[in-house]
């Protein structure tokens, strides 16, 4: 295996880490050489060496971001994916099933099984958990201050409910599957996995290997209905078949009248148009 390490981890975990788990991984019955990310990007150049090097695992030392970008480094390749989850969300690693403590890490990671499973793609690149607009962009541009005082979980709860104050619902043009939908959104999200944002339940019913994306589109929500919605949707309970739509399918797009924020697996950019679908069975994982 080839563990590639986010230095910057876990506040600085990442590269403490480093220092151990190759010993640690042996320990534990797999032989990995390890290599730290040397700037943001990286690892997926350095996931993509790691696949014409000829390891068959590849590890993702770091958060849902470093996952994020190894997995666009083996996508379509049959390499392996395994995780580290030492990250401030972990959401895809919980959605795999891997150990909540960290010592238990190593042992999981040399008995997990490789299985395919599906990826979602926005603008061209590949996301694990989910992409989105609107305010769960707004979040991610949010959270790392909330976050340094609080903790990730409760940095994004924070962070959340300091956009419900300041964030207005946008115009959207949200087409899913072909059928259309026009007017004012406070959100429009595609999941692979079950979760995001540090254990927000936004697709119960997700899952890994169907060839779908489940999507959530939120309407014109005013902010006590949103502060609802955010409690609900820590127990998957959001969607109501009225202000808060669900479905199940292969495309999504939606296109804005200017830049609004957007997230990929918790990272923060802006975009006037998202077009994502489904690639099932594109991902190999450990699981």
């Amino acid at each position: 295996a080839l563990a590639i390490v986010n230095p910057v981890a876990g506040k600085g975990l990442g590269a403490r880490v480093a220092r151990t788990l190759a010993a640690e991984l042996a320990d534990a019955g797999l032989i990995a050489d390890i290599v730290s990310t040397p700037a943001p990007l990286e690892a997926a150049r350095l996931a993509s060496a790691a696949v014409e090097d000829g390891y068959e695992r590849v590890i993702a030392v770091g958060g849902d971001g470093t996952a994020n970008e190894v997995a666009n480094g083996l996508v379509g390749s049959d390499v392996a994916l395994g995780l580290y989850p030492i990250g401030s969300g972990n959401d895809f690693a919980r959605a795999l099933g891997y150990p909540r403590k960290r010592r238990e890490l190593a042992a999981f990671l040399a008995r997990a099984t490789p299985r395919r499973i599906d990826v979602g793609e926005v603008n061209g690149r590949i996301f694990l958990n989910a992409a989105g607009v609107g305010i769960d962009g707004h979040v991610a541009e949010r959270i790392l201050a909330s976050s340094r005082v609080v903790g990730p979980t409760l940095g994004y709860f924070v962070g959340a409910l300091v956009s419900i104050a300041t964030y207005t619902p946008r115009p959207m043009r949200v087409d899913v599957d072909g059928t259309l939908r026009s007017g004012r959104h406070l959100l429009a999200v595609a999941a692979n996995g079950t979760h995001f944002g540090s254990g927000m339940h936004v697709a119960p019913a997700a899952k890994l290997d169907d060839g779908l994306l489940d999507v959530v589109i939120a309407g014109d929500l005013g902010r006590w209905a949103s502060v609802v919605a955010l409690a609900k949707l820590y127990r998957g309970t959001h969607v109501d078949g009225r202000s808060i739509l669900g479905f199940r399918a292969r495309s999504l797009v939606v296109e804005l009248d200017d830049a609004q924020p957007m997230e990929v697996d918790g990272e923060a950019s802006r975009t006037e148009t998202l077009r994502i679908r489904v690639r099932p069975g594109a991902l190999m994982v450990l699981a």
